[in-house]
């Protein structure tokens, strides 16, 4: 039997950033071809943004090309956010991104085609909570 006993030292990637404190990251949306999507804060910073598949796929959508958005996440490294939560800001609000089918009324998170019938699904921003 092997008992291994020691520490874990956690430093912060970033200074003022604590491990897995929940961030708040605002900014556009700038999207080129063969490029993962990145969000230039008002600071000038570039971060590449990671996520679940609903949330790289907005990341995506041409249609938030340019936009201002808001996430929800974490710093995961030095120009680097794992987003949880994405929101589209228009007059200082935040909205919630779906994707919406008018012909089955079946709302998604994800950009494209509708599950059921094959249309293109539209855009909508809902007020958020």
């Amino acid at each position: 039997m092997i008992l291994v006993l020691g520490c874990l030292v956690v430093t912060a990637a970033l200074a003022g950033t604590v491990p897995d404190e929940k961030q708040v990251l605002r900014g556009r949306i700038h999207q080129e071809a063969g490029k993962p999507p990145v969000i230039q804060t008002a600071g000038q910073k570039n971060y590449t943004i990671s996520g679940d598949k609903f949330t790289e796929a907005q990341m995506a959508d041409p249609k938030l090309n340019g936009r201002e958005i808001e996430l929800d996440g974490y710093i995961a490294a030095p120009g680097r956010f794992d987003a949880l939560k994405i929101f589209t800001i228009k007059d200082g609000k935040r909205y919630t991104v779906t994707y919406w089918c008018d012909i089955c009324s079946i709302r998604t998170h994800m950009p494209g085609r509708c599950m059921c019938c094959q249309g293109e699904t539209e855009l909508q921003e809902l007020p958020a909570p």
